[in-house]
């Protein structure tokens, strides 16, 4: 939605490219733009995370992706105004699986102590063997149902759970188990390439 706003044209091509640098190396820059024109590619870390994001000019207004300190997590921005979650990273304990990850949005309150959501692997694209997508989904998937009046509504599991409002997923790879990336897509391509989110050291 944010997007549709600054953007009319959008082509869906993805990079290929992901993974773990170690100093020496980075994910290639992505090969598309949202405008050719008027953004431009940036490396951005924080948080043991990086990944290549936009700055965008539209308007008169700067639109970017950035590391924000306050939240610890990647943030699209509009101007000085955050916009919305972009990328976050949780760490898991030794051996964890994917599923503690829901003490801990419970613990946050951004998931309901008394919910009834499972994780779910999901095959989102072409990615290395090590890596794999989860999300994190109702059981009852008529929770994600248009309700009799026609509303859509909230996220059942939370603001990290599936919706009906746009792409969001959690990563995993066997290269960093102790860590989840969460990524929120939104409902059209992002400022940034989800192809190129690293764990750092």
């Amino acid at each position: 939605m944010i997007r549709a706003a600054i953007t009319t044209a959008i082509i869906a091509v993805m990079s290929p490219a992901i993974g773990h640098a170690n100093g020496s190396s980075l994910p290639a820059m992505p090969d598309w733009q949202t405008d050719a024109h008027n953004c431009s590619w940036h490396w951005r870390d924080g948080g043991n995370t990086g990944l290549w994001a936009e700055t965008c000019r539209f308007n008169g207004a700067i639109w970017q992706v950035m590391w924000d300190d306050d939240i610890a997590a990647f943030v699209t921005k509009n101007d000085d105004t955050v916009i919305g979650l972009a990328v976050q990273a949780f760490t898991l304990s030794s051996g964890a699986s994917i599923a503690a990850l829901s003490e801990t949005l419970v613990d946050a309150g951004s998931l309901d102590a008394n919910h009834a959501c499972i994780w779910q692997a999901i095959a989102l694209r072409p990615a290395p063997r090590t890596m794999a997508f989860h999300v994190l989904t109702p059981m009852g998937q008529a929770a994600l149902s248009p309700t009799v009046s026609g509303d859509i509504p909230d996220p059942a599991c939370g603001p990290y759970g599936a919706s009906t409002h746009g792409v969001r997923y959690f990563m995993t790879d066997m290269r960093w188990p102790d860590r989840v990336i969460f990524v929120e897509e939104g409902q059209e391509r992002p400022m940034f390439d989800p192809a190129s989110i690293t764990a750092l050291p």
